[in-house]
């Protein structure tokens, strides 16, 4: 049978495997190294070209990264080589690449059976193009509500990353290197991809169904395992929050316990702490994306747009509306 799925199509490929980088304005530097390099690392070890890559941008001309940085690229999507696979790396201001022209190009590249991949913001624009209706989809988590909202019809993911028909998609950072592993892995097998890490010093290759974030004993510096378990049932349910007794009693902790445990270990009664991760979902949203206060007060969990604004002030010193327009930071 001919491959069907994306790693099928790439481990098949005719060596040297062909993958292209597309680059837009503002797109994260450590993301992009973190998929280019463990292709000239592949190609050391193995003493061979196994990979070779094209860099490419919208008219061929250089682009900025987010530090500033510009990279020279080989090709425009106008009169780019054939490559087995094609990256989409974008940063936080993906929205202002919405473009009917690149739209258009994604979706001949996949009538074409090329892999599409997207790295950090990069499956918005596979979404906005039409390509990720029904797929699974790794989103990385500060940007997960708005993509939620935006693409209701794509099964987004809290897994680092995820491999859905001829879609790759990485939630960025550093997972775009255990992407990037799993790849070669699949391609020309696990020895190679180890070896690799191994030079970066990335002492383990995480797996496809690891999730994203640090776990809370890590992230709080705490060691209380029940303490840990009831924050992260708080981050898991910022849009539905759910009432601090049934909370105990899921994690079979009193309330008066849970209470205990919070200002020991924490400083913060357990409704402080609650409140203040939604405040930090909601500073977020307000500050990097285009979301309606009444958006940003739903998916953080408030009914009331006026209770959410009043929360707000009161945790920052500013309202939603004034950070947003003045670009004023917060007091605490």
């Amino acid at each position: 049978m001919p491959p069907t799925n994306a790693l099928e199509i790439l481990a098949a490929a005719v060596e040297p495997i062909s993958i292209g980088i597309f680059l837009l304005r503002n797109f994260p530097f450590m993301t992009f190294g973190a998929a280019l390099d463990p292709l000239r690392q592949a190609n050391r070890l193995a003493g061979r070209t196994v990979f070779k890559w094209t860099l490419i941008s919208i008219d061929g001309a250089g682009v900025m990264a987010s530090a500033g940085v510009i990279v020279p690229v080989d090709s425009s999507i106008d009169n780019m080589p054939h490559c087995d696979l094609v990256l989409v790396c974008a940063g936080l201001d993906h929205a202002s690449h919405y473009n009917s022209k690149v739209f258009a190009w994604l979706r001949r590249l996949h009538r074409q059976a090329c892999v599409l991949g997207a790295i950090s913001t990069g499956p918005f624009l596979l979404a906005r193009a039409g390509l990720l209706d029904g797929l699974r989809c790794a989103v990385h988590w500060e940007q997960l509500p708005q993509f939620q909202e935006e693409f209701p019809n794509c099964i987004v993911t809290n897994e680092i990353f995820a491999i859905d028909g001829l879609f790759i998609t990485s939630s960025g950072g550093t997972v775009t290197l255990d992407m990037m592993l799993y790849i070669i892995a699949a391609c020309r097998g696990r020895p190679l991809a180890a070896a690799i890490s191994d030079q970066f010093n990335h002492p383990e290759i995480r797996q496809e169904h690891d999730f994203q974030r640090m776990k809370p004993q890590s992230r709080f510096s705490i060691r209380h395992a029940k303490l840990a378990e009831v924050i992260t049932a708080m981050e898991d349910s910022i849009q539905d929050p759910v009432d601090l007794q049934v909370l105990a009693r899921r994690i079979q902790i009193s309330t008066r316990q849970m209470e205990r445990l919070f200002l020991r270990h924490l400083g913060k009664t357990p409704s402080d702490f609650y409140t203040g991760l939604r405040m930090a979902r909601a500073r977020d949203l307000i500050l990097q994306t285009d979301l309606s206060i009444s958006t940003v007060a739903q998916i953080c969990g408030y009914m009331s747009s006026t209770h959410f604004g009043r929360t707000y002030r009161t945790h920052f010193g500013v309202t939603p509306r004034e950070m947003r327009s003045e670009g004023i930071l917060p007091r605490k």
